[in-house]
């Protein structure tokens, strides 16, 4: 919304008194005619015109005090209040009694910010003619920017006693009410101003604008409607009235009435602004996005504008796209604490946590009780391995600002990351309750409750958080980043021919490849190699500056059997900053060519489990049995939920070695672990027969049958001990 215009009053240009005493000299007859034209160009706004005029009048002469006032006026219509002022003082020189020219020298002194002298020349006008209105009201204006707010608003008082029916004085009353933050006050002065004077535009615009400030929003649309009625053309009032509605939350009302403030003045920046936010609001973030850089290319200095940009690209899943504009608005504005805050943001989404923590940091230095920034960092630093020291800035941040659901949220995954499981429920008990549309916090509540041990209200979560994906896909059928959140909670609860629809959905729409690489390693997961080939390669070909889309595309390759072709896919994800991910596949690829130096090679470096289990299959391979199986130990130190695959594996490295007694152990450790694996059960029973047990074997083999009536393994290997 814009603010009021400037109250004060118009200058006047007045005639010359003097023409009836001049003598008839040819000179001052020629300075008369340029005096006379001057003022004519005046008349029509015409300023820079009329300078010339009065400057030759006085060249010939023609100088009383009234061209000098006159030249005054012009000269500070045009903005040149300096000269206006030299202007007005070579009149009064001439007539030091002339009220007029101290009114206009007071507005010119108010232009250049000399307010106290302003409200000199308003007092000496008003001493030459008490009750002068207009510099009462002007001289109020002046002594509210000099914060003498109450002799300001004394001064409206005294003219409303004085002269009730002076709609103009009321009218400045009202400006001054609102600029003075008292809007309840302004409404009433510009209610007096319109009663009296039914067609004036400002009055009505002046309490459209009170009104809103007052959030009463129905009655500032009446207001704007009367405005509109009088002057239909007016951009700016059609722009207000659409920025009232969307407050409203009438949005469809809200664009048509930017779309006719755009049609009046299409380089209208505020009302493009405008559109862009409420289309923003609304979840329609490609129109959105094109709003606002239909706006920029207005003004480039908006630092809110560029800002909101990059935030429009973000919420639509566009994260390495987004921060170049916040970028632009810290060009503009380098203590903007919010820009600085959202790159920090857009590179915690790519995973970049390390890179993230310096903008948080820049953002917090402007501004130390910024809550955003506090949880964004406390995030980050949760998803470095640091959540003690994350949790400590996520609650600085809600003790700020305790109903941001996004910072419950964050606190709820810390806690989850610290074991504090019922904590997290509740954090994301507040997050709901504060936004029970928050469908990311839907599917994390489930997942946190399954981990507790309660299922069903796990799957009314889940149910929960579809139902708000689909809620905001009506409204928004083109946003990718729902589409993808919601094949990754299908993907989760084995729903994989929904998932699959929701990928290539949220393929179609994205500017990344995340939905292609999600679509491919879940038809790699379901056995559809040739599928995943194909999603993998529309990724490489869309956007083959992205990591993640060559991995795909290897992977798939691999699992095709085509090792030769998925190597040089791999070394490219890798050499594109592919996470430890690619590393594993790619060191697989090599070991799949019977490269396995080289694959062990390429595992320097890796040190989570993943890593140690290959590792450790490589060095058996070469024959390093005992290294193999210090990498086995090493995988189940490093391991919290897949421990008893690190013992298994030691154990068939042991029995491949011939050593049965110390596989056996193994095995025990990954049974006690996971007891209902009749793979390990069968395992135990081979390496019982190598030691001659056969009793016990057999006994290892009905267990395994008991688990798995099915197991083929388990059946052969009852055979083989009956014979």
């Amino acid at each position: 919304m814009t603010g009021p215009q400037d109250g004060r009053g118009p200058m006047p240009v007045v005639a010359s008194s003097v023409l009836m005493a001049l003598a008839a000299s040819k000179d001052l007859a020629r300075g008369e005619a340029e005096f006379l034209a001057g003022n004519t160009l005046c008349d029509t706004r015409r300023y820079a015109d009329a300078l010339p005029h009065y400057d030759r009048a006085i060249e010939m002469g023609y100088e009383d005090h009234v061209v000098w006032n006159n030249k005054g006026v012009a000269l500070d219509s045009l903005g040149r209040h300096e000269e206006a002022v030299d202007a007005y003082e070579a009149c009064l020189k001439q007539k030091p009694d002339y009220e007029i020219a101290w009114y206009n020298l007071g507005n010119a002194l108010a232009y250049l910010g000399q307010f106290e002298r302003a409200v000199e020349s308003y007092d000496r006008a008003i001493e030459i003619r008490p009750g002068y209105p207009e510099a009462m009201t002007d001289k109020a204006l002046a002594l509210a920017r000099l914060g003498r707010t109450k002799a300001a608003l004394a001064i409206y008082e005294q003219l409303n006693k004085t002269d009730a029916s002076n709609a103009e004085a009321w009218s400045r009353k009202g400006h001054l009410c609102e600029e003075l933050n008292k809007s309840s006050e302004a409404v009433e002065a510009f209610k007096s101003a319109v009663a009296l004077k039914p067609d004036d535009e400002a009055a009505w615009l002046g309490l459209a604008g009170s009104l809103y400030s007052l959030e009463r929003y129905e009655e500032a649309v009446d207001a704007y409607d009367k405005a509109l009625g009088r002057n239909p053309l007016n951009e700016e009032a059609w722009n207000n009235k659409g920025f009232t509605f969307f407050m409203l939350g009438i949005h469809d009302e809200a664009l048509r009435c930017y779309e006719r403030a755009l049609e009046l003045n299409p380089r209208y920046k505020q009302a493009w602004y405008n559109k862009g936010y409420t289309l923003h609001g609304i979840n329609r973030l490609e129109e959105a996005v094109s709003a606002y850089e239909r706006a920029t290319a207005l003004d480039q200095s908006d630092e809110v504008l560029w800002n909101n940009l990059g935030n429009a690209l973000y919420n639509l899943g566009r994260y390495e796209e987004s921060i170049p504009y916040f970028e632009k608005a810290i060009d503009v504005n380098p203590t903007y604490e919010i820009a600085w805050n959202n790159i920090g943001n857009a590179l915690n989404k790519m995973g970049k946590h390390v890179e993230s923590v310096p903008y948080h940091d820049r953002s917090l230095g402007i501004r130390p009780d910024f809550d955003y920034a506090l949880y964004a960092k406390g995030h980050a630093l949760d998803r470095l391995g640091r959540p003690e020291e994350g949790l400590e800035l996520v609650n600085q941040s809600l003790e700020l600002n305790p109903n941001y659901d996004h910072a419950w949220m964050a606190k709820a995954e810390v806690l989850h990351h610290l074991d504090r499981l019922e904590d997290a429920r509740d954090a994301l008990n507040n997050a709901l309750i504060l936004n029970p549309a928050y469908d990311e916090a839907w599917v994390f509540r489930g997942k946190v409750l399954e981990e507790i041990g309660n299922p069903l209200e796990a799957g009314r979560c889940f149910e929960e958080a579809l139902r708000c994906f689909d809620g905001a896909l009506e409204i928004e059928p083109d946003n990718s980043e729902i589409w993808l959140l919601k094949g990754k909670l299908l993907e989760d609860l084995h729903r994989d021919e929904e998932a699959l629809q929701a990928y290539e959905a949220a393929s179609g729409k994205a500017r990344g490849p995340d939905a292609l690489v999600h679509l491919s390693m879940l038809h790699l997961e379901l056995g559809h190699i040739l599928e995943a080939s194909a999603a993998s390669s529309r990724a490489c070909e869309g956007y083959p500056g992205h990591a993640a889309a060559w991995l795909a595309a290897g992977t798939a390759r691999r699992r095709l059997g085509r090792a030769d072709e998925a190597l040089p896919l791999l070394e490219r994800a890798v050499g594109l900053g592919a996470s430890v991910d690619g590393s594993l596949e790619l060191a697989r690829t090599l070991a799949d060519l019977g490269r396995s130096e080289e694959a062990l090679a390429r595992l320097d470096g890796i040190v989570d489990s993943d890593g140690w289990h290959l590792r450790a299959d490589l060095l058996a391979s070469l024959g390093r049995g005992d290294d193999a199986v210090d990498a086995c130990d090493e995988a189940a130190r490093r391991s919290d939920s897949a421990k008893d695959v690190a013992f298994h594996r030691r154990a068939k490295i042991l029995l491949e070695a011939g050593r049965a007694r110390e596989a056996i152990r193994a095995l025990e450790a990954a049974i006690g672990l996971s007891p209902r694996d009749d793979v390990y059960w069968c395992d135990a029973a081979v390496a019982w027969q190598r030691l001659g047990r056969d009793d016990r074997a057999r006994r290892m083999i009905e267990r395994a049958l008991d688990l798995n009536p099915g197991s083929e393994r388990a059946r052969r290997l009852r055979g083989e001990s009956n014979e």
